[in-house]
């Protein structure tokens, strides 16, 4: 495997992450490792890549951090930034892996910043190991790149110009061992996410509306979407103030299994957006979770708490990321 390297000081040494993505060829079959030294690195990052490796020393120690909102003006003046403009690192492709990485969005709250992605999750077989996501209104962005009119990237033209595909069937992402913090909807878009032994943390909302942890936009005919297994959701919001999730889409798909779930979470779990059709549609799960939290009695009547034994099986990571060709996220 060949390897990089990424440091601040090191003159033998990539001093960008940018820089290093770049000098690796598209559509290069054997992985290549960019290994990164400790440092706060204020950058953007545009990866359009396949078969990669970013790996850190401590996720603490190394961070990836921008600060731009939604509400932001563009360069042209042509209106403001928007959601999906705002990530300080796009990954598109296949095949990438980052572990013991902090990734930063430093705008703000929304009230005040807009919605502020850390990471914008566009690529197929993506997996994050050991990595903090922090921010506040749509930290983590799991969907497609290109083919959504609403988004109006504005993307560099060494993104555009390159011949990686970034379009499949549908995009598969694993996040393990990960902590990722913010208010409102701050999981959210249409991929299969499988996030395992995850801490979920839910920041003090600065507004008077009640605050949402994902905000799934889970295709009709797609099996699964974000699925949460043996996670913590832990936060310093008021008791009984969050809810699990509400319908960005009609088909939206979460399920929570074998969560541990905080005094923060509302007995409700689950509001609807005002969107009599997506009760009838969506698909909210919750199987095996407890504390002071995961008491189903006061549930939405459009959730479903389930209790088949066969759901171990069906919601395992192995079952959930599978897709035609059996990749398990390992």
């Amino acid at each position: 495997m060949q390897t990089i390297y990424v440091s601040p000081n090191s003159p033998d040494a990539f001093h960008s992450l940018q820089e290093a993505v770049l000098s690796v060829p598209d559509n290069r079959h054997e992985t290549v490792r960019i290994c990164v030294s400790p440092g706060i690195y204020e950058e953007k990052v545009f990866i359009r890549k396949e078969n990669l490796e970013i790996v850190g020393q401590n996720p603490e120690t190394t961070v990836f951090r921008y600060g731009d909102g939604a509400k932001k003006p563009r360069p042209d003046a042509s209106g403001e930034y928007g959601t999906f403009n705002t990530a300080v690192i796009l990954l598109a492709g296949r095949n990438i892996h980052m572990e013991n990485i902090t990734v930063e969005n430093t705008a703000g709250p929304g009230h005040t910043a807009g919605q502020a992605l850390a990471v914008y999750v566009a690529a197929d077989r993506c997996s994050f190991r050991n990595c903090r996501f922090l921010g506040w209104q749509d930290t983590v962005f799991a969907g497609e790149a290109l083919t959504c009119n609403m988004k109006n990237l504005m993307l560099p033209k060494f993104f555009n110009s390159s011949s990686v595909p970034i379009e499949y069937p549908v995009l598969r992402n694993y996040f393990r061992d990960c902590y990722i913090s913010g208010d409102v909807d701050f999981i959210f878009g249409p991929n299969v996410v499988f996030f395992d032994h995850c801490e979920i943390f839910s920041r003090k909302h600065h507004s008077e509306s009640h605050a949402f942890i994902t905000a799934a936009s889970t295709p009709a005919d797609q099996e699964f979407g974000l699925v949460f297994s043996h996670c913590r959701l832990t936060g310093d919001e008021e008791p009984a103030s969050v809810y699990l999730g509400r319908p960005w889409r009609d088909y939206a798909k979460t399920a929570f299994v074998h969560c541990h779930m905080g005094e923060h979470i509302c007995p409700e779990g689950w509001q609807n957006w005002g969107k009599a059709r997506a009760e009838a549609l969506c698909s909210y799960i919750e199987y095996a979770n407890d504390g002071p939290g995961a008491g189903t009695d006061g549930r939405a009547s459009f959730s479903k708490p389930l209790t088949h034994p066969d759901l171990e099986e069906y919601y395992s990571r192995e079952n959930v990321l599978a897709g035609d060709d059996g990749w398990s996220g390992l």
